[in-house]
C-alpha cells in the first residue's frame, strides 16, 4: 500500500463500515445533508417556515 497499490495489502476497518451504502461525490453528499436537514426542519418546526423563500443558492431541487 505504500506504493499506491491497494490490493497489496491490510486494510483495517471496523464494523462502522457495514453502514456504508455509497461513496458519493462531495456535491452529492452536500445535497443530500441539506435536503434531509431541512425535511428534519420542517418536520419539527411545522408552520415555521412556511412561506419562508430559500436564497437561490439553498434551494434544494
Amino acid at each position: 500500500m505504500v506504493d499506491g497499490e491497494m490490493d497489496a495489502g491490510a486494510w483495517s476497518c471496523g464494523m462502522v463500515v457495514g453502514l456504508i451504502n455509497d461513496i458519493p461525490t462531495v456535491k452529492e453528499l452536500i445535497d443530500r445533508i441539506m435536503r434531509e436537514a431541512e425535511q428534519i426542519i420542517r418536520q419539527r418546526l411545522t408552520g415555521f417556515l412556511d412561506g419562508v423563500e430559500l436564497p437561490e443558492a439553498r434551494k434544494i431541487a
